[in-house]
């Protein structure tokens, strides 16, 4: 790897930063279209990693490509893609956990415990960020042992997908607290070895997260912070 080639990663990763913060901090509004040039100037980068940061965000469900008008706008908030996800969330953490119960080893679970430790201390401190990153932290490690390297890979992509739920969901107090209470729950039936009780709480924790961004999509819809319906 060339020189060259780190500066171009390392523009990428602060465009990516900056444009991804813009979008759930509320700078950049859903529906809002994204020009290129003008964000390259913005931000003082070239062109390049601009449009690898919007890749990026795409995936991540942030952003999205206009088929017919073709550029790229701020993807618009929809209840009905948070239930979908986090259905199929629900299904694929319920089998990661069961498999990971049965799979995972003591170094597994030691840092697993790490990581609750973690998420309580970002919790104490209201670090939305370090909340954040402890949850996706939790999440990756259950999945990464559960032994199938197929329902990783597609529990991962889904995971990314629900990035800015899973902020707009964490942003609460209330709910950083209970989803931290509800991976302790998790903890606990897998350091017991619990594949079943494992199981129905990583469905149970999707469950209730689903209900929270409900009501969340509703009260952003009823400000007007989002639209009606989604850009075509």
């Amino acid at each position: 790897m060339t020189l060259n080639t780190l500066e171009f990663s390392r523009m990428g990763d602060l465009a990516y930063q900056a444009l991804r913060d813009a979008v759930l901090s509320g700078e950049m509004k859903p529906g809002v279209r994204l020009n290129q040039d003008e964000l390259a100037k913005r931000l003082g980068v070239r062109r390049a990693p601009i449009r690898d940061a919007l890749k990026r965000m795409e995936a991540e469900g942030i952003v999205k490509t206009l088929s017919r008008a073709g550029g790229v706008v701020v993807a618009e908030i929809s209840e009905q893609e948070v239930a979908d996800i986090y259905e199929l969330r629900s299904i694929l953490d319920s089998a990661s956990t069961r498999l990971a119960c049965e799979r995972m080893s003591g170094g597994d679970l030691a840092r697993l415990r790490e990581i609750v430790e973690e998420t309580e201390r970002a919790t104490k401190t209201k670090n939305l960020n370090g909340i954040v990153q402890a949850h996706a932290d939790f999440h990756y490690l259950i999945y990464a042992a559960c032994g199938n390297a197929e329902l990783t890979r597609v529990a991962r992509n889904l995971w990314d997908r629900s990035y800015r739920f899973r902020v707009m969901a964490l942003s609460s107090e209330e709910n950083a607290r209970r989803g931290l209470s509800q991976h302790k729950a998790i903890l606990e039936a897998l350091g017991a070895r619990n594949p079943q009780r494992a199981a129905a709480l990583a469905e149970d924790h999707n469950r209730a997260s689903i209900q929270h961004l409900r009501a969340c999509v509703a009260e952003l819809r009823e400000s007007g912070s989002i639209a009606s319906s989604p850009a075509a």
